[in-house]
């Protein structure tokens, strides 16, 4: 069964083609494995994607979200320059045509939250 259901606080929104991605900061439960600070501390992140819905939906950063959805991993290939730009650094003879190739996974939602009273 590929089912999920989290809820989390709002930390980053972007949008991609015709999706909307949110960051969440989830915390773990009490028990399960420790994460030292520098790792995140008692949280973890994840990404939500809301398919074809850049301009339908609102949301802001802080607020907390519930969702409830399935998980998805995709391949692709990144440019090293784009790599390392959002990686907040350059390389000024960075060759060309070098690619990084990465796997995302993510929560793909199908139902939805926000939580009354939270939010900036």
């Amino acid at each position: 069964m590929n089912e999920i259901h989290l809820t989390g606080q709002i930390k980053r929104i972007w949008t991609y083609s015709d999706n909307l991605y949110l960051r969440l900061s989830v915390r773990r439960d009490p028990g399960r494995p420790k994460r030292s600070p520098r790792e995140g501390g008692p949280y973890d992140y994840v990404t939500v994607v809301f398919p074809d819905a850049r301009d339908q939906l609102r949301f802001a950063p802080g607020q907390t979200l519930t969702v409830h959805g399935w998980l998805q991993s995709r391949d692709f290939d990144e440019s090293l320059a784009d790599f390392l730009k959002r990686a907040g650094t350059t390389l000024p003879d960075a060759p060309e045509g070098v690619t990084v190739h990465r796997t995302v996974t993510e929560i793909v939602a199908e139902r939805w939250k926000v939580e009354r009273g939270s939010g900036n």
